[in-house]
Protein backbone atom coordinates (compact mmCIF):
# COMPACT_ATOMS: atom_id res chain seq x y z
CA UNK A 1 0.00 0.00 0.00
CA UNK A 2 1.29 3.17 -1.03
CA UNK A 3 0.74 6.72 1.02
CA UNK A 4 -1.05 9.19 -0.85
CA UNK A 5 -1.91 13.37 0.16
CA UNK A 6 -4.95 15.03 -0.70
CA UNK A 7 -4.74 18.66 -0.59
CA UNK A 8 -8.00 20.98 -0.07
CA UNK A 9 -7.68 24.34 -1.21
CA UNK A 10 -9.74 27.92 -0.40
CA UNK A 11 -11.23 28.31 -3.46
CA UNK A 12 -10.79 32.09 -2.65
CA UNK A 13 -7.31 32.31 -1.88
CA UNK A 14 -5.53 29.10 -3.38
CA UNK A 15 -3.75 28.23 -0.50
CA UNK A 16 -4.12 24.84 1.15
CA UNK A 17 -6.80 24.46 3.69
CA UNK A 18 -6.37 21.40 5.03
CA UNK A 19 -5.04 17.86 3.97
CA UNK A 20 -6.09 14.00 4.16
CA UNK A 21 -3.39 11.71 4.46
CA UNK A 22 -4.34 7.90 3.28
CA UNK A 23 -3.25 5.05 1.50
CA UNK A 24 -4.14 3.32 -1.53
CA UNK A 25 -2.95 -0.24 -3.58
CA UNK A 26 -2.33 2.03 -7.06
CA UNK A 27 -2.91 5.68 -8.48
CA UNK A 28 -6.12 4.88 -10.10
CA UNK A 29 -7.28 3.86 -6.36
CA UNK A 30 -6.18 7.00 -4.88
CA UNK A 31 -7.86 8.82 -7.59
CA UNK A 32 -11.14 6.90 -7.07
CA UNK A 33 -11.01 7.49 -3.31
CA UNK A 34 -10.13 11.61 -3.78
CA UNK A 35 -13.13 12.01 -5.99
CA UNK A 36 -15.27 10.53 -3.11
CA UNK A 37 -14.11 13.12 -0.69
CA UNK A 38 -14.73 16.39 -2.87
CA UNK A 39 -16.26 19.16 -1.25
CA UNK A 40 -16.71 21.28 -4.53
CA UNK A 41 -13.35 23.04 -3.93
CA UNK A 42 -10.08 22.89 -5.71
CA UNK A 43 -8.38 19.58 -4.66
CA UNK A 44 -4.42 17.83 -5.65
CA UNK A 45 -3.45 14.59 -5.46
CA UNK A 46 0.12 14.11 -4.81
CA UNK A 47 1.72 10.85 -4.00
CA UNK A 48 5.22 11.50 -2.86
CA UNK A 49 6.69 14.52 -4.90
CA UNK A 50 3.96 13.74 -7.75
CA UNK A 51 1.04 15.41 -8.45
CA UNK A 52 -0.89 12.83 -10.00
CA UNK A 53 -4.57 14.77 -10.19
CA UNK A 54 -5.84 18.42 -9.62
CA UNK A 55 -9.64 19.05 -9.76
CA UNK A 56 -10.80 22.67 -10.15
CA UNK A 57 -13.52 24.34 -7.96
CA UNK A 58 -17.46 23.28 -9.32
CA UNK A 59 -19.73 26.62 -9.38
CA UNK A 60 -21.04 27.96 -6.26
CA UNK A 61 -24.55 28.29 -8.02
CA UNK A 62 -25.35 25.57 -10.46
CA UNK A 63 -25.22 27.24 -14.18
CA UNK A 64 -28.47 26.60 -16.40
CA UNK A 65 -28.23 24.54 -18.63
CA UNK A 66 -27.17 25.43 -22.39
CA UNK A 67 -29.45 23.55 -25.64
Amino acid sequence: MVGYRLYFMDRFSGHIDHRREFGADSDAAAIAIAEGWSEGNPMELWQGDRKLKRWEEQPLIPLPAQE
